[in-house]
């Protein structure tokens, strides 16, 4: 399957105007989800099989600020490579139906799917 996903990298006062706009949320975040679609059950990571000639799947909209990325990979000790693929991760799981917010169980498998997926990316 081909998917599709915006990304845009903004600043601080940007992150908090979108957040502030769309989500009536009047503070700055590191991430923000806008997902097209939404499934009641997420999707299985890894996938257990390729759908070949699928049409291309627009996911949603990804937003990282920029500033905060920076400032928590410095807090944490870790690059701001690092961060940013922790921050996308983290979207992506959103755009596929993954939500922390829903409970601990959610928030407990949502951790379980980040940290296999930054395995891929950043390697174990």
């Amino acid at each position: 399957m081909q998917t599709h996903i915006s990304l845009l990298l903004v600043d601080d006062s940007s992150i908090k105007e979108i957040n502030r706009v769309r989500r009536n949320k009047d503070y700055s975040t590191d991430v923000l989800s806008f997902p097209l679609s939404f499934d009641l059950e997420p999707w299985d990571l890894p996938p257990k099989k390729k759908i070949q000639n699928s049409p291309l799947l627009s996911l949603g909209e990804i937003v990282i600020s920029w500033d905060t990325c920076k400032a928590q990979a410095k807090s944490i000790g870790h690059s701001e490579e690092d961060e940013f693929f922790r921050l996308f991760v983290h979207g992506f799981l959103h755009l596929i139906g993954y939500d922390h917010e829903r409970g601990e169980e959610d928030e407990a498998l949502m951790k379980e799917k980040e940290d296999l997926c930054l395995d891929l990316v950043l390697g174990p």
